[in-house]
């Protein structure tokens, strides 16, 4: 076999492609159409299960409705005072002779008469342990009750409640009986029956029927026949089945039966639909021939595609060739045709990505060597002869001490602390304790410049301000926000700065109430657009927010950086997000160490 495989690269693309495609596709066909043949019996087997079921718990809804009914009629005639009033007279006041219009027998059989149905009953009956009788039939004559005795008892047996028993399968009545009670003193009073007509249940589940074989069989709770014939197969099967509902499959003299089933809380009876297999799968045969139809139909069309494929694959793969001679001679760019959706479409657009990636990550790294280069700037010019600063805010201070100038002496204090802390310091990662400081000292010297214009307000959780952090990321937002948004207000602003943790993070925010700007504008500042370089104060506004927002992303993750809301006229927030350390010192060690300092 790996013979001929060997043998088939030596032929063109042409034929390996429609010999691959024929080895692949037909073995796929095949499977595809098995598994949506088998998944398409499977759906077809549950809708018609389940309409089936539908069906057969209508029908018990039905009969359980019917003998409710019943049910109802016995308690109304049990509980009716007259027919009490009669079952407590003695023995001789009982008359039945009177047949007065307001007399009792009269009024009894009205009573009974108004419960009575020929439709679903054969007769109806009052007995009385004091010997009174009431009697209503559709036949001419009184139906005399095999061991009618046995039925008292078991009526006495179920004290109170109804029962329904039912004669040899010949009896075309099922008995419905129930112990009348005085209804005071509970003692029994006799006993009130219905007989109802078997015959009214065949027609109950007559409008039911699954096909011309299917039926409907009505079992009560001793596993007997109420409704239709069942064989032993049925009956063995119902016999271990305990749920409310269900179904199973079984056989019976060669043919195969689905049984769904129902079980009654109010009668005991279980409702049972049988639907013969064949009748299921009627519709499979049909969807076995469509669906051999529809497969050589989409072999045809898949062959005529692939030759089409085939034909069409050498001119875009000597493009894609010539294109990556090009790439790896360094033209970054070359740009492949993406209009194509088989694979060499998808690898044109791969290539096209992996060339807009590498220029991307080239205009980061340029980027990043520009922010360096700015940073490196920025520090020599900070540099300049550190000592002669010092001396010369000395001899200020000194100066200003000797006339009195108690502002001046801090203000210059607070200038010559910030120098110190921002030149002389050569760490790049000190505490936030450290941070709060320069950025106070700072704050303090512009107080001094806007007066009543800038308000500074707090909210520090103290806990945290031994955390390590890089030099110099809250103190240039400081900065951006004075310069930008408090100096340019038409009012006083606030100046809100926050420390606070949240879970396993840290939420820096500073605030302030000045001109602020658009949205569009604040989000372009962490991209460092190039609109935003060439603006005024680009120092401020590239350096302070892009180069803060880049350095923490590179020490502590893409997730981690600034978030900027802001609005024309209202104000602008700028949250610091950097994750909370447990242990500052080990924290400022491994920082340290990638910068290359020591502590």
């Amino acid at each position: 076999m790996f013979s001929r495989i060997r043998k088939l690269r030596m032929h063109s693309i042409k034929t390996q492609v429609i010999v691959g495609f024929l080895v692949v596709m037909i073995p796929l066909l095949i499977i595809l159409v098995t598994a949506f043949y088998l998944y398409s019996s499977k759906i077809i087997f549950q809708k018609t299960v389940e309409q089936s079921a539908e069906t057969v718990g209508q029908l018990s809804m039905s009969l359980d409705h019917f003998m409710e009914q019943n049910i109802n009629k016995l308690e109304t005639l049990g509980d009716n005072p007259t027919i009490q009033e009669e079952l407590n007279a003695d023995t001789e006041d009982l008359d039945d002779t009177d047949d007065s219009f307001y007399s009792r027998n009269r009024q009894i059989r009205r009573i009974m008469l108004k419960e009575f149905s020929s439709v679903t009953m054969n007769d109806m009956e009052l007995y009385g342990k004091n010997g009174a009788s009431y009697y209503i039939s559709v036949w001419s004559e009184k139906w005399v009750i095999p061991d009618e005795e046995e039925l008292f008892r078991k009526a006495d047996e179920a004290k109170g409640h109804w029962i329904l028993v039912q004669g040899d399968e010949e009896d075309e009545t099922l008995q419905m009986i129930k112990q009348i009670k005085d209804l005071q003193t509970y003692r029994p009073l006799g006993y009130i029956r219905i007989g109802l007509k078997r015959s009214y249940l065949d027609k109950l589940a007559e409008p039911v029927s699954f096909d011309s074989q299917g039926q409907i069989i009505i079992l009560d709770n001793l596993e007997r026949i109420t409704s239709r014939e069942a064989d032993d197969a049925l009956l063995s099967f119902m016999e271990s089945e305990t749920g409310s509902e269900g179904s199973f499959r079984y056989e019976e003299d060669g043919e195969s039966y689905m049984a769904i089933y129902e079980h009654s809380n109010v009668t005991g009876w279980d409702t049972v639909g049988l639907i013969y297999m064949s009748y299921i799968t009627r519709d499979l045969s049909t969807l076995r021939n469509v669906l051999l139809l529809l497969s050589l139909l989409a072999m045809g069309i898949a062959a005529l595609v692939i030759l089409r494929i085939a034909n069409g694959l050498v001119s875009p793969l000597k493009e894609t060739q010539n294109a990556l001679e090009e790439f790896a001679k360094g033209n970054f760019e070359v740009h492949l045709s993406e209009e194509r959706q088989d694979e060499i479409g998808t690898m044109n657009a791969v290539f096209n990505k992996a060339i807009c990636d590498i220029q991307k990550l080239m205009q980061k790294v340029t980027q990043a060597e520009i922010l360096g280069k700015e940073m490196e700037f920025k520090t020599l010019q900070s540099q300049m002869n550190p000592h002669f600063l010092y001396n010369t805010l000395d001899a200020i201070n000194w100066m200003a001490f000797k006339n009195g100038e108690d502002e001046i002496c801090n203000l210059v204090s607070a200038i010559s602390n910030l120098i110190r802390g921002t030149i002389s310091n050569k760490r790049s990662i000190i505490t936030l304790r450290e941070e709060l400081d320069y950025i106070k000292d700072y704050l303090y010297i512009q107080k001094m410049r806007y007066q009543d214009r800038l308000e500074t307000r707090y909210d520090i959780d103290e806990s945290l301000l031994d955390q390590a952090v890089p030099k110099l990321v809250i103190q240039p937002i400081v900065e951006n926000a004075v310069v930008h948004g408090i100096e340019y207000a038409q009012d006083d602003s606030i100046l809100f700065i926050s420390i606070q943790r949240k879970e396993k993070d840290i939420d820096i925010i500073v605030k302030d109430t000045g001109a602020g700007m658009p949205q569009e504008k604040a989000e372009n500042l962490l991209k460092g657009s190039e609109d935003e370089q060439r603006g005024k104060d680009s120092f401020h506004t590239n350096l302070g927010i892009y180069a803060v927002h880049k350095r923490l992303q590179f020490l502590y993750g893409e997730e981690y950086g600034l978030r900027i809301i802001s609005a024309e006229g209202e104000g602008t927030s700028v949250t610091i997000h950097i994750p909370f350390e447990e242990d500052p010192e080990k924290l400022m060690k491994t920082y340290n160490g990638i910068l290359g300092e020591k502590k």
